[in-house]
Protein backbone atom coordinates (compact mmCIF):
# COMPACT_ATOMS: atom_id res chain seq x y z
CA UNK A 1 0.00 0.00 0.00
CA UNK A 2 1.64 3.37 -0.86
CA UNK A 3 2.37 5.84 2.14
CA UNK A 4 -0.39 8.35 1.14
CA UNK A 5 -3.14 5.64 0.72
CA UNK A 6 -2.26 4.73 3.70
CA UNK A 7 -2.31 7.68 5.65
CA UNK A 8 -5.64 8.69 4.07
CA UNK A 9 -7.32 5.75 5.36
CA UNK A 10 -5.94 6.21 9.20
CA UNK A 11 -6.95 9.73 8.56
CA UNK A 12 -10.25 8.34 8.30
CA UNK A 13 -10.11 5.78 10.72
CA UNK A 14 -9.70 8.56 12.72
CA UNK A 15 -12.74 10.74 11.87
CA UNK A 16 -14.76 7.21 11.55
CA UNK A 17 -13.53 5.85 15.23
CA UNK A 18 -13.35 8.63 17.31
CA UNK A 19 -15.64 11.52 15.99
CA UNK A 20 -17.45 13.23 18.64
CA UNK A 21 -20.88 12.26 19.36
CA UNK A 22 -23.97 15.09 19.20
CA UNK A 23 -23.28 15.58 22.68
CA UNK A 24 -19.84 16.39 24.53
CA UNK A 25 -18.20 13.70 26.91
CA UNK A 26 -16.17 10.75 26.49
CA UNK A 27 -15.10 10.44 22.03
CA UNK A 28 -15.52 6.38 21.98
CA UNK A 29 -19.04 6.00 20.10
CA UNK A 30 -20.46 1.91 20.37
CA UNK A 31 -22.40 0.42 18.06
CA UNK A 32 -26.06 -0.37 18.92
CA UNK A 33 -24.41 -3.81 18.65
CA UNK A 34 -21.81 -3.01 20.89
CA UNK A 35 -23.87 -1.83 23.37
CA UNK A 36 -25.92 -4.75 23.17
CA UNK A 37 -22.58 -6.69 24.26
CA UNK A 38 -21.27 -4.56 27.03
CA UNK A 39 -21.81 -5.27 30.82
CA UNK A 40 -24.18 -3.49 32.44
CA UNK A 41 -22.16 -1.41 33.99
CA UNK A 42 -20.23 -0.55 31.17
CA UNK A 43 -23.16 1.19 30.44
CA UNK A 44 -24.08 2.52 33.59
CA UNK A 45 -20.88 4.01 33.36
CA UNK A 46 -21.08 5.50 29.54
CA UNK A 47 -24.24 7.90 30.46
CA UNK A 48 -22.32 8.90 33.56
CA UNK A 49 -19.89 10.88 30.90
CA UNK A 50 -22.07 12.02 28.49
CA UNK A 51 -24.40 13.95 30.54
CA UNK A 52 -26.89 10.86 31.13
CA UNK A 53 -27.37 9.83 27.38
CA UNK A 54 -27.03 6.37 25.97
CA UNK A 55 -27.70 5.17 22.65
CA UNK A 56 -30.71 2.49 23.16
CA UNK A 57 -33.25 4.91 25.25
CA UNK A 58 -32.06 2.84 28.43
CA UNK A 59 -32.69 5.08 31.52
CA UNK A 60 -30.23 4.54 34.76
CA UNK A 61 -30.82 6.21 37.83
CA UNK A 62 -29.03 8.03 40.25
CA UNK A 63 -29.54 4.83 42.39
CA UNK A 64 -28.56 2.64 39.93
CA UNK A 65 -25.15 4.75 39.73
CA UNK A 66 -24.48 4.43 42.71
CA UNK A 67 -24.93 1.01 42.85
CA UNK A 68 -22.16 0.04 40.38
CA UNK A 69 -20.02 2.57 42.04
CA UNK A 70 -20.72 0.62 45.25
CA UNK A 71 -19.97 -2.81 43.85
CA UNK A 72 -16.98 -1.78 41.47
CA UNK A 73 -15.61 0.60 43.70
CA UNK A 74 -15.89 4.56 43.46
CA UNK A 75 -12.02 4.76 41.69
CA UNK A 76 -12.33 2.08 39.28
CA UNK A 77 -16.37 3.11 38.11
CA UNK A 78 -14.67 6.82 37.56
CA UNK A 79 -12.23 5.14 35.22
CA UNK A 80 -13.78 2.74 33.68
CA UNK A 81 -14.89 4.02 30.59
CA UNK A 82 -12.04 3.51 29.14
CA UNK A 83 -11.61 -0.16 29.98
CA UNK A 84 -15.19 -0.43 28.26
CA UNK A 85 -13.97 1.01 25.01
CA UNK A 86 -10.96 -1.04 24.90
CA UNK A 87 -13.41 -4.24 24.89
CA UNK A 88 -14.10 -2.95 21.43
CA UNK A 89 -11.20 -1.42 19.96
CA UNK A 90 -9.72 -4.55 20.49
CA UNK A 91 -12.47 -6.49 18.84
CA UNK A 92 -12.46 -3.98 15.87
CA UNK A 93 -8.74 -4.18 15.60
CA UNK A 94 -9.41 -7.75 15.33
CA UNK A 95 -11.61 -7.58 12.15
CA UNK A 96 -9.25 -5.16 10.23
CA UNK A 97 -7.58 -6.34 7.23
CA UNK A 98 -5.16 -4.06 6.94
CA UNK A 99 -2.11 -4.00 8.42
CA UNK A 100 -1.74 -0.15 9.46
CA UNK A 101 -5.09 0.25 10.55
CA UNK A 102 -5.01 -3.07 12.74
CA UNK A 103 -1.81 -1.89 14.52
CA UNK A 104 -3.39 1.67 14.66
CA UNK A 105 -6.33 0.58 16.53
CA UNK A 106 -5.16 -1.83 18.70
CA UNK A 107 -2.82 0.68 20.18
CA UNK A 108 -5.96 2.55 21.07
CA UNK A 109 -7.07 -0.75 22.61
CA UNK A 110 -4.30 -1.19 24.67
CA UNK A 111 -3.77 2.97 25.91
CA UNK A 112 -7.66 2.74 26.80
CA UNK A 113 -7.24 -1.02 28.80
CA UNK A 114 -3.81 0.94 30.79
CA UNK A 115 -5.66 3.84 31.45
CA UNK A 116 -8.52 2.19 33.34
CA UNK A 117 -6.32 -0.92 34.79
CA UNK A 118 -3.67 1.47 36.49
CA UNK A 119 -6.57 3.40 37.98
CA UNK A 120 -8.35 0.41 39.32
CA UNK A 121 -8.45 -0.51 43.33
CA UNK A 122 -7.07 -4.43 42.71
CA UNK A 123 -9.88 -5.97 44.61
CA UNK A 124 -12.38 -4.50 42.13
CA UNK A 125 -14.21 -7.23 40.50
CA UNK A 126 -13.29 -5.99 37.04
CA UNK A 127 -9.48 -6.00 37.73
CA UNK A 128 -8.70 -9.48 36.37
CA UNK A 129 -11.63 -9.17 33.39
CA UNK A 130 -9.14 -5.87 32.96
CA UNK A 131 -5.99 -7.77 32.69
CA UNK A 132 -7.39 -10.29 30.64
CA UNK A 133 -8.31 -7.58 27.72
CA UNK A 134 -4.78 -6.02 28.49
CA UNK A 135 -3.20 -9.58 28.13
CA UNK A 136 -5.32 -10.44 25.53
CA UNK A 137 -4.00 -7.15 23.30
CA UNK A 138 -0.79 -7.93 24.12
CA UNK A 139 -0.61 -11.39 22.85
CA UNK A 140 -2.57 -9.75 19.32
CA UNK A 141 0.43 -7.99 19.03
CA UNK A 142 2.78 -10.96 19.29
CA UNK A 143 4.00 -9.77 22.18
CA UNK A 144 3.29 -13.32 24.53
CA UNK A 145 5.90 -12.63 27.07
CA UNK A 146 4.45 -9.18 28.25
CA UNK A 147 0.56 -10.88 28.00
CA UNK A 148 2.11 -13.85 30.81
CA UNK A 149 3.80 -11.24 32.92
CA UNK A 150 0.01 -9.06 33.12
CA UNK A 151 -1.44 -12.80 34.15
CA UNK A 152 1.26 -13.99 36.58
CA UNK A 153 0.48 -10.48 38.54
CA UNK A 154 -3.00 -11.33 38.29
CA UNK A 155 -3.27 -14.49 39.15
CA UNK A 156 -0.51 -13.33 42.48
CA UNK A 157 -2.93 -10.43 43.48
CA UNK A 158 -6.29 -12.62 42.47
CA UNK A 159 -5.47 -15.89 42.86
CA UNK A 160 -9.41 -17.11 43.09
CA UNK A 161 -9.96 -15.99 39.93
CA UNK A 162 -9.95 -18.32 37.45
CA UNK A 163 -9.93 -16.55 33.87
CA UNK A 164 -5.86 -15.59 34.49
CA UNK A 165 -4.93 -19.12 34.72
CA UNK A 166 -7.02 -20.16 31.80
CA UNK A 167 -5.74 -17.59 29.34
CA UNK A 168 -1.99 -18.06 30.79
CA UNK A 169 -2.80 -21.86 30.01
CA UNK A 170 -4.18 -21.15 26.27
CA UNK A 171 -0.58 -19.22 25.77
CA UNK A 172 1.14 -22.14 26.78
CA UNK A 173 -0.56 -24.41 24.69
CA UNK A 174 0.01 -22.08 21.52
CA UNK A 175 3.99 -22.00 22.24
CA UNK A 176 3.67 -25.96 22.28
CA UNK A 177 4.34 -26.20 25.94
CA UNK A 178 1.16 -28.89 27.00
CA UNK A 179 3.12 -29.50 30.27
CA UNK A 180 3.14 -25.62 31.78
CA UNK A 181 -0.03 -25.46 30.49
CA UNK A 182 -1.95 -28.61 32.58
CA UNK A 183 0.28 -27.31 35.29
CA UNK A 184 -1.20 -23.63 35.37
CA UNK A 185 -5.07 -25.70 35.08
CA UNK A 186 -4.05 -27.39 38.27
CA UNK A 187 -2.99 -24.92 40.32
CA UNK A 188 -5.90 -22.89 38.86
CA UNK A 189 -8.13 -25.81 40.24
CA UNK A 190 -6.77 -25.84 43.52
CA UNK A 191 -7.36 -22.48 43.49
CA UNK A 192 -11.12 -22.68 42.78
CA UNK A 193 -11.16 -25.67 45.30
CA UNK A 194 -12.43 -28.08 42.59
CA UNK A 195 -15.55 -25.94 41.71
CA UNK A 196 -14.78 -24.61 38.12
CA UNK A 197 -16.49 -26.53 35.50
CA UNK A 198 -14.50 -24.16 32.97
CA UNK A 199 -11.21 -25.06 34.52
CA UNK A 200 -12.09 -28.83 34.46
CA UNK A 201 -13.09 -28.80 31.20
CA UNK A 202 -9.96 -26.89 29.96
CA UNK A 203 -7.53 -29.27 32.15
CA UNK A 204 -9.49 -32.28 29.79
CA UNK A 205 -8.66 -30.80 26.78
CA UNK A 206 -4.63 -30.68 27.70
CA UNK A 207 -4.84 -33.86 29.32
CA UNK A 208 -6.35 -35.46 26.26
CA UNK A 209 -3.67 -34.00 24.13
CA UNK A 210 -0.65 -35.18 26.48
CA UNK A 211 -2.28 -38.55 25.53
CA UNK A 212 -3.69 -39.07 29.34
CA UNK A 213 -6.88 -40.53 28.17
CA UNK A 214 -7.84 -41.83 31.96
CA UNK A 215 -7.05 -38.55 33.76
CA UNK A 216 -9.28 -36.81 30.57
CA UNK A 217 -12.11 -39.13 31.19
CA UNK A 218 -11.81 -38.01 34.91
CA UNK A 219 -12.04 -34.02 34.01
CA UNK A 220 -14.89 -35.19 31.44
CA UNK A 221 -17.26 -37.00 34.36
CA UNK A 222 -16.82 -34.36 36.50
CA UNK A 223 -17.91 -31.68 33.94
CA UNK A 224 -21.03 -33.47 32.40
CA UNK A 225 -22.28 -34.23 35.68
CA UNK A 226 -22.74 -30.91 36.25
CA UNK A 227 -24.19 -30.65 32.79
CA UNK A 228 -21.56 -28.72 31.21
CA UNK A 229 -22.94 -27.42 27.63
CA UNK A 230 -20.01 -27.78 25.46
CA UNK A 231 -19.46 -31.07 23.84
CA UNK A 232 -15.54 -30.36 22.21
CA UNK A 233 -14.23 -33.03 24.94
CA UNK A 234 -16.84 -35.32 24.93
CA UNK A 235 -16.44 -35.58 21.18
CA UNK A 236 -12.91 -36.15 21.70
CA UNK A 237 -12.87 -38.66 23.79
CA UNK A 238 -15.77 -40.48 21.86
CA UNK A 239 -13.03 -40.45 18.95
CA UNK A 240 -10.64 -42.30 20.74
CA UNK A 241 -13.30 -44.78 22.28
CA UNK A 242 -14.84 -43.51 25.35
CA UNK A 243 -17.60 -42.64 25.81
CA UNK A 244 -18.78 -39.82 28.11
CA UNK A 245 -22.80 -40.44 29.65
CA UNK A 246 -24.08 -36.10 30.02
CA UNK A 247 -26.93 -35.06 32.12
CA UNK A 248 -28.42 -32.80 29.61
CA UNK A 249 -28.10 -32.10 25.73
CA UNK A 250 -26.76 -29.18 23.72
CA UNK A 251 -25.51 -28.62 20.09
CA UNK A 252 -22.67 -26.45 21.88
CA UNK A 253 -19.38 -27.59 20.88
CA UNK A 254 -15.90 -26.13 21.00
Amino acid sequence: MKPRRALTLIAAAICSLFAQPAFSGWDFVPTATEWQAWPVYCRVQYTTVNDGINLQDEQYSQADIQQWMRALGERTFLGLHHYCASIHFLSRARAQSDPQMRQFVMNRALDDAIYSYTRTDTMSPVYPNMAIVIAQIKTEQGKPQEAMEVLQHIIKVRPERSEPYVMLALIHRKQGKLTAARDVLRDANTAAGGQSADIEYNLGLINLELGDIDAAVANAQKVYAEGYPLLGLKNKLAAKGRSISISTTTDATR
